[in-house]
């Protein structure tokens, strides 16, 4: 019987034949290549997606927030605005339809004080406001969701040009608010009040909504940046010529200049006295003397 062994070609005492790795074809690298190419597309892919979903949920994120804000603020509507307002902002027999008021209209009054009133017949005037920013925002959120009214500008002045907001100024707002912003009297029993303690957004909001007896103002971005930009500067207005009086406004200014007037006046009338009786007591001294 042969040994299968001995009969093996390469011998009894060589060992078989080691098995070498085929070396990979350039097509084998290339697939390689293929596949990271693919891999690093999927994964830029999964980045992009991920930075537009986070995008969209901040974007989702605002209106929820603003449905919060509003379902805070109609509790503090139906406690503090309601009685005049109506429950749904409809007005009442003493107070106005704000269903179209919109968010700017809404937080002029409440930042300026001039609403909640005490009782409705009283005028609104500027003061202190009632609630705190929170609160403020609250109600300006619901006020701004009854309807479809204009919202808060965004008002710049850095950069503003001051000089056209002057003519802008005298031509829409000095004839109420004096040549200073000082305030005024307009007829009515309203009065306008002065500017001078007003920031930019305050004079933007007052611009677009016409609170009272102001008309509203089709003014552009640009133009209420220019406005509100040369009413900041009345504030800290530079007097070259030396000093110069308060910017109080044409009715107060008047008064004083009545003041004035009156005062002259007695002087006056004093000196007219004081010659008449010089005049009178000439004959008396000259007959003592004979």
């Amino acid at each position: 019987m042969v040994d299968r062994a001995s009969a093996s070609p390469v011998g009894p005492h060589l060992a078989p034949p080691r098995s070498r790795t085929p070396k990979r074809s350039p097509s084998g690298r290339r697939v390689v290549v293929g596949y990271a190419l693919m891999f690093g597309v999927l994964v830029l892919l999964l980045a992009v997606a991920g930075a537009t979903s986070g995008g969209s949920s901040n974007a989702d994120a605002q209106p929820a927030n603003a449905v919060t804000e509003a379902s805070a603020g109609e509790g503090l509507f139906l406690t503090s605005c309601a009685a005049c307002h109506g429950p749904q902002g409809a007005g009442t027999s003493v107070g106005p339809d704000i269903r179209q008021a919109g968010a700017a209209l809404a937080d002029f009054v409440l930042r300026t004080g001039r609403m909640p009133l005490a009782d409705p017949a009283n005028p609104d005037q500027r003061g202190a406001p009632l609630f705190s920013d929170v609160e403020i925002q609250a109600l300006v959120a619901y006020v701004a969701s009854l309807g479809n009214g204009p919202a808060i500008p965004n008002v710049v002045t850095s950069g503003a040009d001051t000089a056209r907001g002057r003519d802008l100024f005298v031509a829409n707002c000095a004839a109420c608010h004096g040549p200073a912003g000082g305030g005024g009297a307009v007829g009515g029993g309203f009065i306008a009040p002065p500017l001078v303690g007003d920031d930019a957004t305050t004079v933007g909001e007052a611009a677009i909504t016409g609170p009272g007896p102001m008309p509203r103002f089709s003014f552009a971005p640009e133009d209420l940046n220019d406005l509100a930009a040369y009413v900041e500067y009345l504030r800290d207005a530079p007097h070259p010529g030396g000093a110069t009086g308060p910017a109080v406004g044409p009715v107060t200014e008047g008064f004083i200049a009545g003041l004035v007037l009156l005062g002259l006046l007695l002087v006056a009338r004093w000196v007219a006295v004081r010659r008449d009786r010089n005049v009178t007591d000439e004959p008396a001294t000259s007959g003592s003397v004979e």
